[in-house]
């Protein structure tokens, strides 16, 4: 129970990680705030928190709104007291060639992916400092530290998200404030569904995607959450501005091939 007593909100936990990473947060003994866009699968999350034995509220709101992030922080202050840990999760993915990008899907990308995680690590940075402890973890991903056709305007927002990582990190640590990353590879998430589906050939994307990964299978929600938690918790009390990669070492490894017997197959 490495997160008994401690009071966790997690943006975009309607959905893939950030749902997943809220139940493992519940299970290891925190009281979460589940904040989302409005819809069913965002009560249906809190739910599967209570259903463990947490303490769960959901806020739905849009994380570009600051209004509505401090409502979200002012939410759980109410119910669980001081909010001590943040997964900064809330993303989209827009998939289009630099030429065909919209001014409006530009837009979107900035509000959600950059915007959005801005003012949630602000209101975190602003209830966190007078207590002089916490942790936040931010969703960056391996598109943060290398190219993909495609995934030009969505790139520029996860770089930027490993960027304000790394600043902020220096910024609280003398608060006793630490603050993390995670650049998730492939996941198998509603985002990467869709990502596939708006593909010419579906099957044959996620086929190359999966060949692509040195594990060659994507990754589960839930091994990701596996990492925030590790993360958000004393077990990484001397870890600050880190961006942990875990994609199955797609951006580590050289796919296929090699001179090992068998290397490829």
């Amino acid at each position: 129970m490495r997160m008994d007593g401690r009071v966790a909100l997690i943006t975009g936990a309607s959905s893939g990680i950030g749902r997943a990473t809220a139940l493992a947060l519940a299970g290891e003994g925190a009281a979460v705030l589940l904040f989302a866009l409005p819809g069913a699968e965002l009560e249906a999350a809190a739910d599967a928190c209570r259903a463990i034995g947490a303490g769960a509220e959901a806020h739905a709101g849009d994380v570009g709104d600051p209004s509505a992030v401090a409502a979200a922080f002012d939410l759980a202050e109410r119910h669980f007291g001081p909010v001590d840990a943040v997964f900064n999760n809330a993303g989209i993915s827009v998939v289009a060639p630099i030429a065909d990008t919209t001014d409006a899907a530009w837009e979107r990308l900035l509000r959600t992916n950059l915007t959005g995680s801005f003012n949630v690590a602000r209101e975190a940075a602003r209830r966190m400092i007078p207590a002089r402890s916490g942790a936040i973890v931010s969703t960056a991903s391996e598109l943060a530290l290398g190219g993909e056709a495609g995934y030009v305007a969505y790139s520029a927002t996860k770089g930027a998200v490993l960027s304000m990582t790394r600043a902020l990190a220096a910024e609280l640590a003398p608060h006793g404030i630490r603050v993390n990353a995670v650049c998730p590879g492939v996941t198998d998430t509603p985002l990467m569904e869709a990502d596939y589906a708006a593909a010419a050939d579906p099957e044959l994307a996620r086929a190359e995607g999966e060949h692509s990964i040195a594990l060659r299978r994507m990754g589960r929600p839930e091994e990701i959450a596996r990492v925030v938690v590790f993360l958000l918790s004393d077990d990484a009390s001397y870890v600050t501005g880190a961006g942990y990669v875990v994609d199955g070492g797609r951006t580590g490894c050289l796919p296929g091939g090699g001179l090992m017997p068998g290397a490829g197959v």
